[in-house]
């Protein structure tokens, strides 16, 4: 049985196995853990996991236990694993075929829209158990500017909760305490300062390891943009914007965004080293952006 993401609440029982398939292992695998099973212990392969069956301990404590797969194995012994008797999550980036009396919840080939709606189901269900309740609109900020990445949007909801008094999370409580505003967030920034760097974008307060950081991601992810075939997996919606921005990129050419990676990397030398303040840092940043702009368009 295939469930799709329509599935609003994953149950942990009866079955033994349970089977995860995300098109996006790294940002989905983690948040379905912190969610569902946060005591679960990780093991490196099928083998592995065939061996702590084999060899449990009749009064060894019996936690659930985890392996993440890049590739399908060629053969699964489900009759082995059914025998467990610990509780066994499977993650895979590609659909099973041969699945045998096994729970399998199908994430893979989801919309954007939909995988935003199953990470706020996920979410409200766990601000439920605190007797809280999140806003529709206000997740929907909270996902727009954290890019989707659901363990992050956890976290921050994980601390308004934590700070605040509130029984629901609304646009207007973010709004009140000056949370996460409708202005420009930090990857928005790294995107502006990538691709129209302005010296009015100064961030107050400036976290410029965090900056430098977000821009150099969205270097890899623009490189990946002129391959024909990736070689890492991007997540839909950022391949919306990459589409989006693709005039801009193309304009720009492949060498100009090299070029950058050899530029953060010396700002972020010079920030780990303590020796310039962050504005000096900023100032220097935009300097060598403006600079190579300026050194294409007159190419």
């Amino acid at each position: 049985m295939v469930l799709s993401w329509k599935m609003s609440h994953v149950q942990t029982t009866p079955s033994v196995v349970k089977a995860f398939i995300f098109d996006h292992l790294d940002e989905d695998m983690p948040l379905f853990l912190e969610l569902f099973s946060k005591h679960a212990r990780e093991l490196p392969s099928l083998e592995s996991v065939y061996e702590t069956i084999e060899n449990l301990s009749f009064f060894e404590e019996k936690h659930p236990i985890y392996v993440r797969f890049e590739s399908l194995p060629k053969k699964i012994n489900w009759d082995l694993l059914q025998s467990s008797d610990v509780e066994i999550f499977l993650f895979f980036n590609k659909s099973l075929k041969d699945a045998k009396n096994v729970e399998c919840h199908n994430f893979s080939g989801e919309k954007p829209w939909e995988r935003q709606k199953r990470i706020f189901s996920w979410i409200d269900r766990a601000c439920q158990k605190q007797k809280r309740t999140i806003q529709k609109e206000a997740f929907d900020r909270l996902f727009r500017i954290t890019e989707g990445f659901g363990l992050s949007i956890l976290r921050h909801v994980e601390q308004i909760l934590l700070t605040l008094t509130t029984t629901s999370i609304t646009v207007e409580v973010l709004d009140k305490h000056h949370l996460y505003p409708k202005g420009l967030s930090d990857w928005d920034r790294a995107k502006e300062l990538i691709f129209r760097p302005k010296h009015t974008l100064r961030p107050d307060p400036l976290d410029m390891l965090g900056l430098i950081s977000k821009m150099r991601q969205e270097v890899y992810y623009n490189l990946f943009a002129f391959e024909v075939e990736p070689k890492v997996a991007i997540p839909p919606f950022r391949k919306k914007e990459l589409k989006e921005q693709e005039v801009e990129r193309l304009s720009l050419g492949i060498d100009y965004f090299y070029s950058l990676l050899p530029v953060l990397l010396e700002l972020e030398m010079l920030a780990k080293s303590g020796s310039f303040s962050q504005e000096m840092l900023f100032d220097l940043l935009y300097t060598r952006l403006y600079r190579l702009l300026h050194v294409r368009s007159a190419l």
